[in-house]
């Protein structure tokens, strides 16, 4: 599954995608008044589509690091603001996987952000 193919309020049963960023946690208020963490992962697909991963509760998403490919199970697809956001939801997991080259490195990545950004 590539991001393109993600369906916003449906579940996302398995993608493969690598880390590109991940911005500080931070301490948020939920609606129902209780104090959380919020991670957030930029993740990017084989075809260098990216999206935000949410990850909410304290230590979630504390064994990720830049690069590493992961593939998030049973997630869910929410809208944010107008974007897609991926989240794990109540049983969704994420698993670090081998990266066998399908997915573009950071420096593929960050070539194509550029030649994007370019031709706009």
């Amino acid at each position: 599954m590539r991001l393109s193919e993600v369906e916003v309020g449906k579940n996302v049963s398995e993608i493969v995608v690598r880390v590109v960023s991940i911005a500080p946690p931070r301490i948020v208020q939920t609606r129902g008044g209780r104090k959380t963490q919020l991670t957030e992962v930029l993740v990017a697909d084989e075809v260098g589509d990216t999206a935000v991963m949410s990850l909410w509760g304290f230590g979630e998403g504390s064994s990720l690091s830049v690069g590493m490919v992961i593939k998030l199970l049973d997630g869910w697809a929410k809208d944010w603001r107008g974007k897609m956001q991926l989240s794990l939801g109540r049983s969704g997991r994420i698993e670090e996987v081998e990266d066998d080259g399908s997915i573009p490195s950071i420096s593929e990545l960050s070539k194509q952000s550029s030649s994007t950004e370019a031709d706009e």
